[in-house]
Order: C-alpha cells, then sequence, then structure tokens
C-alpha cells in the first residue's frame, strides 16, 4: 500500500520516536543490570531463532568450578540471501562462583568475570555451537522428547513436522536435509508443538490449518519415513496456537486459538470434533498460549493478545481465577517455574518477560508501587530491544533463563537472589481469590 507524502512522513517520525523510546529504555535497564542480575550473558546470533529451550542435563567438570548445559536453538534465515537453516544445539558453560558488580562488563552487556580471586583469573561464560542440523526453511518451533531428550521435534513451513534423531547426524551440517521422519498431514504451517510427558512418542502439533493433530513415532515403519496422525481434531474454528498436555493426566491436551477460546480435549473420548471442556471468550482477542501449572493437577495459565494472562482451575472453568495484567502488547509465551508452583514467566511483544507470583495476589501496596504494576508482578526484565521469539526456564538451575529476540540476540541471565529470594509460601493458588 503506497502512502500519501504526509502521512509516510508521520510514520517515519512515529518509528525515528519509537526506536530513540526503545533506545532510552535499553540504557536505564543497562544502568542498573549490576543490581538486577547474578548472571547476564549477551550473544548476537548469526541468525535470529523463533525456539528455545534448554536441554533436561547438566554436565559438572571435575575439579572445575563451572556447570555446562546445551540449549536447543533453530534459525530464521533470510530468504533472499538462500542461507541455510539449522536445528542447532549450544553448550553454554556458566561460572559456579557468585557474581559480582565490579565484573559487570558494561560494554559486552554480561558479568563475564564473576571475581576469580587470590590473583585468579577470573572464569568466563563460554556459549558454543556444537551441532548443526541442516533443515528445510525456518525453524518456528523445536522441542526434545522428555523420555528421550536425542529425539527431536521441528514445526517447519508448509506444514511440516519434522523429526531428528540427533545422534545419527553430524557435529556440522553435511548440506543435505535429511530428517529421521516426518509427520503428514498438516497443509498449512504452524506453532503449536508438545510432547506428551507420560507416554513416550506421542506429540500433538497445531496449526494455521485450524487442526489438532495427535501421532505417535513410534508408528515409524522402515518403508517411509512418513507418519501419519493418530487424531486430528477440527475443533476450532480458526488458527491452533498453542498446545499441551497436562504433566500428569496422559489423556489431557489443551489447546487454544484465534477462535478466542480454551478448550481441553480428553483423549478417552472418540470425538474428533468436539472438545470435553469449551471456554467460549476466553479472552477478547487470539488466545496465543497455555501451559499446565506443574506444581498442582488442576491450575492452567493462557496467554493473549488482549495483553492479559488468564489463570484458570480445571473444576470451574466458567469464571476465570484471575487475570494477570501488565504487558503493554501482546501475550505470546507462557512457561511455568519448574519448582516453585506459584511463579511463571510471560513473554510478550512488549519485548519484556516477566515473572509473576500469584502467592502475592491481593497484597496491599503504596501509590509508588502501584505505578510499577499490581503486587503478583515479581520481575520485568527489559535486557531486549526487539520482540522477544521465545523463552524457557532452566530445570537444573530453576532461575537461569534463557530469552530470544527476532534481532539474532540471544540473553542468558539469572536473576538476583535479593530480588526474587524472599521466602515463597506455599500457598495453594487455587485458593488464591477465595
Amino acid at each position: 500500500m503506497n502512502l500519501d507524502p504526509a502521512t509516510a512522513i508521520e510514520a517515519e517520525d512515529e518509528a525515528i520516536m519509537r526506536q530513540k523510546i526503545i533506545n532510552e529504555e535499553y540504557k536505564i535497564w543497562k544502568k542498573h543490570a549490576p543490581f538486577l542480575y547474578d548472571v547476564m550473558m549477551s550473544r548476537a546470533l548469526d541468525w535470529p531463532t523463533l525456539t528455545t529451550q534448554w536441554f533436561p542435563d547438566v554436565q559438572r567438570p571435575p575439579g572445575e568450578s563451572r556447570d555446562v548445559h546445551r540449549l536447543l536453538l533453530g534459525t530464521h534465515t533470510d530468504e533472499e540471501t538462500n542461507a541455510m537453516n539449522y536445528l542447532q544445539i549450544a553448550h553454554i558453560s556458566i561460572p559456579k562462583l557468585t557474581a559480582k558488580r565490579e565484573d559487570y562488563d558494561e560494554e559486552r552487556g554480561e558479568f563475564g568475570g564473576f571475581g576469580g580471586g587470590g590473583g585468579k583469573p577470573a572464569p568466563e561464560m563460554k556459549f558454543t555451537i556444537a551441532q548443526k542440523i541442516d533443515h528445510p526453511g525456518e525453524i518456528n518451533k523445536a522441542r526434545y522428547m522428555p523420555q528421550n531428550p536425542d529425539m527431536i521435534a521441528t514445526m517447519a513451513p508448509a506444514g511440516r513436522c519434522l523429526i531428528f534423531d540427533r545422534t545419527k547426524h553430524s557435529s556440522q551440517p553435511t548440506g543435505t536435509v535429511s530428517p529421521d521422519m516426518e509427520l503428514e498431514g498438516h497443509t498449512e504451517e504452524g506453532f503449536g508443538l508438545h510432547w506428551n510427558p507420560n507416554v513416550e512418542g506421542q506429540v500433538a502439533t497445531g496449526s494455521n490449518d485450524n487442526t489438532v493433530k495427535v501421532w505417535n513415532i513410534k508408528d515409524y515403519q522402515k518403508s517411509s519415513k512418513k507418519i501419519k496422525p493418530q487424531r486430528t481434531f477440527t475443533h476450532h474454528s480458526a488458527t491452533v496456537n498453542g498446545v499441551e498436555f497436562h504433566h500428569k493426566f496422559p489423556w489431557m491436551l489443551a489447546t487454544v486459538s484465534d477462535d478466542h477460546t480454551l478448550q481441553v480435549l480428553d483423549l478417552r473420548e472418540s470425538s474428533n470434533t468436539k472438545a470435553a471442556r469449551i471456554v467460549e471468550d476466553a479472552h477478547t482477542d487470539d488466545v496465543n498460549c497455555v501451559a499446565f501449572n506443574l506444581g498442582t493437577d488442576v491450575i492452567l495459565a493462557t496467554g493473549s493478545a488482549d495483553k492479559s494472562i488468564g489463570i484458570w482451575d480445571l473444576r470451574n472453568l466458567e469464571v476465570k481465577l484471575h487475570a494477570c495484567e501488565g504487558h503493554k502488547d501482546v501475550v505470546t509465551g507462557i512457561e511455568w517455574h519448574p519448582r516453585q508452583k506459584a511463579v511463571f514467566g510471560s513473554a510478550s511483544l512488549d519485548r519484556r518477560i516477566h515473572f509473576w507470583d500469584l502467592n502475592r495476589c491481593g497484597e496491599e501496596q503504596t501509590p509508588e508501587d502501584e505505578e510499577d504494576g499490581p503486587p503478583e508482578l515479581l520481575f520485568m526484565h527489559g535486557g531486549h530491544t526487539d520482540r522477544i521469539a521465545d523463552f524457557t526456564f532452566n530445570k537444573n538451575d530453576p532461575w537461569l533463563m534463557c530469552s530470544a529476540a527476532e534481532d539474532n540476540l540471544l540473553q542468558i541471565w539469572k536473576t538476583s537472589k535479593s530480588i526474587i529470594g524472599r521466602d515463597m509460601a506455599n500457598v495453594p493458588i487455587e485458593e488464591l481469590e477465595k
């Protein structure tokens, strides 16, 4: 669409002003970073990644004061360059020593020293790409299978869903795309992807073709790499953005969509056209993500384009338990803390990741505190200057985070204990509004 000159100039001025605001906010964040984080590392990737996930393992080399974590990444290259895309596995070496404010490297925007002490050189954080696997187009989402993290599923363009056994691929790309299996059935691309933690090999996908499909890679036959879905659900009337299996009940699958609904499938039921539980108008705009609480059997959260996060109780989905409001743009991702059952993180197009502590709902605030957000808003990560594509909690070091933005920037960070170290009472969060 061609804009008239006056409108074009106005749009350009708005863009310049918006960038100035972003730059100023980043400068403020950078100034305060030494007081906000115990770990901070920023890395500019060759290409942006739309997906990130910590692997469940950690290596602790004997005699060395560091932990080595593995991270699952993708690429989203520029089509005009014809550059190859890769499924990537990174190794991140993080010193165990406590960061000191004087160790903060302002130029790099990270704690690179961690205080060697005794005249010893300070150990550095290291980031290396250990494996690259050729992939057909950008990776919308990648997730490893919980029962065997070497098995990795990816959402690719044109509705392709691929399975890679990373042990069957070299550490460096060969130039030939060769997935080990392909889940065949979707007609359009998607971002919904989740393995069943209770059923080995079972994975669910959601797509722009309005369907949810459930597969099992155990259906693989040597005669063909392609696997047909076990079930295809047509209960949504618009794009399916998120799918998630329950962590305890193998038959329960939650799905969310641009049709504004939250729906819960019971895989024991025969219907493929209607969900067991339906929440009409769960939000006032598209629902982008859903996540079951890991510490309870009945709580789940949804994130929406209406900028809010909904907290729901499976025992009574007719009423939203609570709404967390604090983001200034579309909520794109939610993940619950692996150990603190009342805490979860959320990502938004406002370039922020928020930590929420539902134990704090309803606490009294001073007028000054109210300006910073509701009482349950525990922390706000403001280190990105572009939209956040994905983020993930580390299972071995639960406050260690990874976040990836659309501008190639990857950040590894850990909020200061002085901020999140308060004794969090195990208040049953299903009782938070009773």
